[in-house]
Order: C-alpha cells, then structure tokens, then sequence
C-alpha cells in the first residue's frame, strides 16, 4: 500500500515505523525538517518538507494515487483538514489524530466523522487513558485487553518466584480453560509448547474467557477489593480521561490526584467532586510519605516524563506499593520500568500503532495487540472459506511455526484448541505470532480457491 503519514513526531514516527517493517511505501510529512531528518536516519521511508493540509503539497506528491492517509500532528485541525482534501481526492481511508473533546464529543451541532472525512479518529492520550483502565479492574496484570466486545481477555502476569506456577513447564499446569499463547524472557518474545517451563521475571500471557482466571490456582495474587484507592501523580490529559472513567464507574473508588498544575487541579476539582486533589511534586518522598502510601494502593504516575514518572514510581515502590502503573514514551524504558517494580507499562505509541496496523491489515483481521518488544503480535482473525486453516483437524496441518492457535470462537462457543480441533469458516481464532511471520499467517487465514493444508507458509515463515 502506499501511505502518507502527517506528523513527524513520537506518534508519526512510531506509526510510519511499524508500516515501513510491514513492507508499505510509506511518505512522512512534516513541517520540521529536523524531525524529517531523524525519520530519514532511521526509517526505510519517503520524507518531504511541507504543511500536510496544504492541497497543493498533497497534489504534487501524487495523493490520488494513495491507499491510505494518516494524520498524527499535534494540531486537530490540520489533522482534520488534511483528511477532508484526501477524501475529496479519492483516498480510501483516512485517520485523523485528534485529541480535542469539542471536536469528538456528542453534540447537535457536530458533523459526524464521515462528513469531515474521516473514517477513523485516533486520540492516543484516551487509548492510553482505556488501557489503565483496564488494568485497575485486574488486580496485579501487566498487560490486559479484550476481544469480542469483553467476553475474551488477553492477560499479561509476570512470573514471580513465591507463585505456584514458577519453575514448572505449561504442561504441568493442567490447563484446560486458559492459554499461554505468549512469553516474553530477556526482552524476547518466544512462542511456548508444554515443554516450556516458566521461570521467575518470565512475562507470559493468558488468553481464556474474561472472569476465568481464578481457575488457575497460584497465577493470580489473592483478590483485591475493586474499591482500593487510587493514586494519581500527574494531570495530563491521560489523567483526565482516566478520571472521566474512573468518576462513571458504578461505585467510585477514592481518588486522590497529586500535581503542581493548581490551577488546572482546582479546575478538575470542580468537574470530579468526588477526587481529592493535592498541589504538591509527586516526585519528593516528602510528598507520597504525607499520603501514606502503602500495599493496598494502586499509584499511576502520568507525569508527561519518563525521567519524572520512573522516579516517582521508584518512591512508591519503597513506600510499599505493590501495584503501580506507568506511561512510558520509550519502549527501550520498559525493561527498567520493571527492574524498579513497575508492575505495568502503558505506552501511547504502542496503542496508536495497534489501531493502526488493524486498519491497514486484511479484511479479516479484527483486532490486534502489539506486545510490548514490539517483535510479536497476538492478533484476532475470522478464518476464510477454504483457508488452509480450515482444511483438517489442527494436529493434520502444516502451520507457520512462528505462530500458535490460543483460542477460537465458534457460534459464541469459546473453544481451547486441541489437536483434534477443526477451526470453522468465520470462526473467531485468536493467534500469537512472531513479526516476521505475520504476513503468511494473514494468508493461513485468509479465502482460498484451494484447501490445500500443505501452502508453504511454514516455509516462509522461517526465511
């Protein structure tokens, strides 16, 4: 496909990134040359110097010949206008970033994202704001996401060394309602069978029904009560949003929200009520010890600086603080994030790339999650009629290796394959796979003229 991508920054490299290792011509527009340069550097990508909303500059790089294009400036109106003029000009699909609520929240008066032409809005700030969300509900989770409208969970644990499951192999853990589809040891992500054993700083990731983890004694920490208190060091935007959630929950937990922005906290104060909000640097010891932090706290630190965030998050942690989660812009930061006791890492990016990537994939993959070393995907996908992986029993066919089957849907049937399992055209099959293997996967999946089990996937997923 050839894509254009709007936006030079953190959000655009990281998305023309992910398109370029996907083998798409990609074109980055920026106003700042030097951000361009940092992009040339280091992508296998097209750059040129330029308003992204300019019409002209879009006709003269060819935009009715686009597949896609992507806005990702820090400005929403320029976003907005650059896909209206690629929409007029024939582009298929377009994305927009945009982070203002006047523009997204319902309103009479508000044209509908069609009309603006745009087919997708993308706010990495509320993705970021609905993962830490997510992760609260699940007391002690690393990672956590859910598929078909909440009735499938994927969920990210680190293996400790007081935890049942530490030194023995899947195999030992006799499981029948959940899947290790993932592990991830030394930075690496690795493709489990029931031979391997689960070592201690080991991250692995479950998938089985949402509700059904307490089935598998030892994995979890011993449930926490929903209504912990939380606390917040920060107001950015990521914070805001988490508060509009956290405020709509049916029972409100206490809240307590630390920043040095006083005036934007006595503002938050008047539209959340129910939070207590303190004007003082989350980053001094003096600060967190006068909140008394301690076990049963669950600390977020928001702070907009992965410098500010690791520090306070390392106070938290020799406060006592067992649950603790982190926005880091740098995925080379989450290996320390863990070392100092983080317990789960949110980075924007990440979420912006996986809604992205879903948009550019075939038409049946669904949904898709980027683990965090950015080397492994698990995605979801709708097995085709005559897919070779609808072809005969899973123990009969030729798979990539790169990949392996953690769950399938059937009429709303949540199966664990086995190797007698025969996955069903339209089928829900929920894969964990390697980067590389991603395209021979999609096509595993995928309508064919022929059942043939034997394609040379597995071929190709190796070269």
């Amino acid at each position: 496909m050839k894509i254009i991508v709007i936006g030079a920054g953190k959000v655009g490299f990281n998305v023309a990134r992910s398109l370029s290792e996907e083998q798409h011509d990609v074109i980055v527009i920026d106003k700042d040359a030097e951000a361009l340069s940092t992009v040339t550097d280091r992508l296998d990508v097209l750059t040129v110097v330029g308003n992204g909303a300019s019409a002209k500059l879009l006709e003269e790089i060819g935009i009715r010949t686009v597949d896609i294009l992507i806005a990702v400036t820090e400005n929403d109106e320029l976003n907005m206008i650059a896909c209206m003029i690629a929409k007029r000009c024939g582009v298929p699909k377009t994305v927009a970033r945009v982070r203002n609520a006047d523009y997204t929240s319902p309103h009479p008066l508000l044209l509908s994202y069609g009309e603006y032409g745009i087919d997708m809005i993308i706010n990495p700030e509320h993705l970021a704001a609905q993962e830490i969300f997510r992760l609260i509900e699940v007391p002690m989770a690393t990672d956590m996401e859910y598929f078909l409208a909440g009735k499938l969970s994927l969920i990210g644990i680190k293996v400790e060394e007081r935890l049942d499951i530490a030194g023995k192999t899947i195999s030992e853990l006799n499981l029948s309602k959940l899947t290790i589809v993932a592990l991830i040891r030394n930075g690496e992500a690795i493709i489990p069978n029931g031979n391997t054993r689960l070592l201690p700083k080991d991250k692995i990731f479950v998938l089985g029904r949402t509700g059904g983890f307490q089935n598998l004694n030892g994995l979890m920490k011993k449930k926490l009560s929903s209504l912990r208190r939380i606390v917040i060091a920060g107001s950015n935007l990521i914070a805001q949003y988490l508060l509009h959630l956290l405020h709509n929950k049916k029972h409100v937990p206490e809240i307590r929200v630390i920043g040095s922005d006083a005036k934007l906290l006595r503002s938050l104060a008047q539209t959340y009520p129910k939070c207590d909000f303190i004007n003082a640097d989350p980053t001094k010891m003096e600060v967190l010890e006068e909140e008394k932090l301690g076990p049963e706290d669950i600390f977020i630190s928001l702070l907009g600086s992965e410098n500010a965030n690791l520090v306070a998050c390392l106070l938290a942690h020799k406060l006592g603080v067992q649950e603790i989660i982190c926005e880091i812009g740098r995925e080379d930061y989450i290996p320390l994030a863990e070392m100092i006791g983080i317990t789960a890492t949110v980075t924007p990016r990440l979420l912006t790339a996986n809604t992205v990537l879903k948009l550019v994939r075939g038409a049946n993959v669904v949904s898709i999650n980027v683990l965090d070393t950015g080397d492994a995907e698990v995605i979801e996908l709708i097995a085709g009629k005559n897919s070779p992986a609808t072809a005969a029993p899973l123990k009969d066919l030729v798979m990539p290796k790169a990949m392996v089957i953690g769950a399938a849907v059937h009429r709303d049937e949540l199966i664990v394959p086995r190797g007698n399992t025969i996955i069903q055209p339209g089928d829900h099959v929920f894969v964990f796979a390697l980067r590389q293997a991603i395209p021979a996967v999609e096509r595993y999946f995928s309508s064919s003229d022929t059942a043939d089990a034997g394609v040379d996937t597995d071929a190709e997923a190796q070269s």
